[in-house]
Formats: C-alpha cells, structure tokens, sequence
C-alpha cells in the first residue's frame, strides 16, 4: 500500500518535502500530463501543495456550485481517521475555485458551501514553465468541525489526483493504485496511507 509520512514543520518549506509522484493512469491512454502532490503540517494546519506539467489549461469556473472538475484540476481525498470511512475531498481548478465534500460512501456524501473558503484554505495558485499548481491550507479546527477529536498526529488515509474532464487532453492521474474498471476517485479502499509526523 502506498504509504506517505506528513513531515512537521513550523512553516513549510517545500523545497525540503517529499514530493511523492501521480503516476497511476487506470483508464484512458498515457499522456503528456503528469502531476505530484506534497504534504506538511504544523500541528495546526496541514499544509497541501500539487503541481501539475499542463500545456493546455483549462481554468473557466468560478461559482460555488461548479463542477471544477471540469477543469484542469488537482484534488486531495482525504480520511482524517484510518479506520473511518468518512473522507473530504478537496478540489481546486487554477482560479482557486474549490469543491469541497464530506461523507462516506458516494450517495450520502454532502457537498460543504463555505461562506469563505478563501479565509479558511489561504488557496494561492502559481504557474511555472510547465504547467501550474496549488497551495492551501486545511486547519485541523475545520476537520474538527466534523470529527472533534481530530489530531494531526498518528494515522490518516489519502490519496492525491489530477483531472480535468473537459480539458483538451481528458486525463486521470493518482497517486495510490486505483482499482476501479471505470474512472471514480470516490473510493475509500484506494486510499494509500498518511502517517503524521
């Protein structure tokens, strides 16, 4: 199982992170696309940054209901607790538009309208020679919300993607093994696991 060890840190210096790589392409042919995600937390906030090599960007959706997907996008499923189906997902286009989703299973899980991600994820975009990326903030008070004995510490489960279902080049990229015959990210045992520093 892939495994992915959340270093602590007082401020994130991400030239010092472990990138682990997306290298996981199940269902459609290879592309040029490749994306790699890091991850760091302060005991506060964890701290999550993608990036992806993306020619041809697709960055078009801004309201809080869109589908960002749809758009080049780079996304983090998280499960604060290892032996707890309930995971978030968060997901980002390069404008900063997030999706962001809470549950367990596909057909109960609840879509979260924040009246300001913005204040509580501090989402900053960048571009480089190659493509774009992503960072942003997750305080442990927001996972708190939802499980008030959250701590940054011990074990947790993720797994990190890069999509875009619009985009010139449809493409789906993970970092742990996906099992699915169809594209689905919404799968809970594809998770690899995330042990807090």
């Amino acid at each position: 199982m892939s495994m992915y060890t959340v270093k602590r840190v007082e401020t994130p210096d991400w030239t010092k992170i472990e990138a682990v790589e997306l290298t996981h392409q199940p269902w459609l042919a290879a592309c040029e696309i490749a994306a790699k995600a890091q991850a760091c937390h302060d005991g506060e906030n964890l701290y999550i940054r993608m990036e992806a090599e993306e020619k041809d960007i697709l960055a078009t959706l801004t309201g809080p209901l869109d589908q960002v997907c749809n758009d080049s996008c780079l996304e983090f499923f998280f499960a604060p607790k290892a032996d707890d189906i309930r995971y978030f997902n968060f997901e980002w286009n390069k404008l900063c538009n997030a999706y962001v989703g809470f549950g367990g299973e596909r057909k109960t899980r609840v879509r979260q309208i924040l009246k300001s991600p913005q204040d509580v994820f501090a989402p900053k975009s960048f571009e480089t020679e190659t493509g774009w990326g992503i960072e942003y903030r997750v305080p442990a008070s927001f996972i708190q919300m939802y499980m008030p004995e959250f701590r940054l510490e011990g074990e947790a489960a993720c797994n990190f993607y890069k999509c875009g279902d619009k985009t010139r080049t449809q493409h789906y990229l993970a970092w742990a093994p996906l099992t699915s015959e169809k594209p689905d990210y919404h799968r809970r045992q594809d998770f690899g696991r995330m042990i807090f520093e």
